[in-house]
């Protein structure tokens, strides 16, 4: 066999992301380049690692296997790197972070000086629903978790990073029939709602607040305080 590193680490991100269109974003590679890097590592086997059913990516269980002992492969090569920076004095490992989408915006700025001192650290950061955050950390999966409302039951400690405004926006062509709605009033409107396990849904079906209408030349904001 005469498999290379590059192309263990592109079969674990196609398994970790069940989608080669989704690896190749995360990769910073074109589709075409992960399909050919997924083939070649596929030649080296009799057994087919993976398989299309229906138009979606599975995983075979020879290739579950593969993939475990890939991730150990590329685990002992970050060890490797670490320990040659940390015996030139650097601050070395990594550092995993499970955000809701919205933390995207927030977390470059909080983290781009702290990266910029530490370049012996690798960041990885996990972008997903308020739901699959929370389970990542009863999981133990991660050092840090951004989320926009604070779980509950759960021993955590916890920092507050700044306020989380929600507001519902309207296109500026929708016309109003007032300038103070309530409760009731919102109720009958189209609403578009974020998907099952968001925490911005949860706020949306539970609330129990007073809107205050505000408008502008481009869109009419409707405010939103618990």
């Amino acid at each position: 066999m005469n498999y290379t590193l590059h192309q263990l680490q592109v079969f674990s991100k196609v398994v970790q992301a069940k989608s080669i269109t989704k690896a190749s974003a995360e990769l910073f590679m074109t589709q075409p380049a992960v399909s050919i890097q997924l083939r070649n590592f596929q030649d080296q086997f009799d057994i087919p690692l993976t398989e299309v059913i229906g138009r979606k990516l599975h995983i075979t269980e020879f290739g579950m296997e593969i993939y475990k002992m890939a991730e150990n492969i590329i685990a002992e090569m970050h060890a490797i790197n670490f320990k040659t920076q940390s015996y030139k004095g650097l601050l070395t490992g990594r550092l995993s972070f499970a955000i809701v989408s919205t933390g995207k915006y927030v977390m470059p700025y909080y983290l781009s000086d702290f990266m910029k001192q530490h370049l012996g650290v690798e960041l990885v950061m996990d972008v997903t629903n308020k739901s699959r955050v929370v389970q990542s950390v009863l999981n133990n999966t991660i050092d840090f978790a951004l989320v926009s409302i604070l779980p509950e039951d759960m021993n955590i400690y916890e920092e507050i990073l700044l306020d989380n405004e929600l507001c519902v926006v309207a296109n500026k062509q929708y016309k109003l029939s007032k300038k103070q709605l309530t409760k009731e009033d919102l109720k009958s409107l189209p609403l578009i709602f974020r998907e099952a396990g968001s925490g911005t849904r949860s706020v949306m079906e539970s609330f129990s607040i007073r809107i205050r209408s505000r408008f502008c030349n481009v869109w009419s904001s409707l405010q939103m305080k618990q």
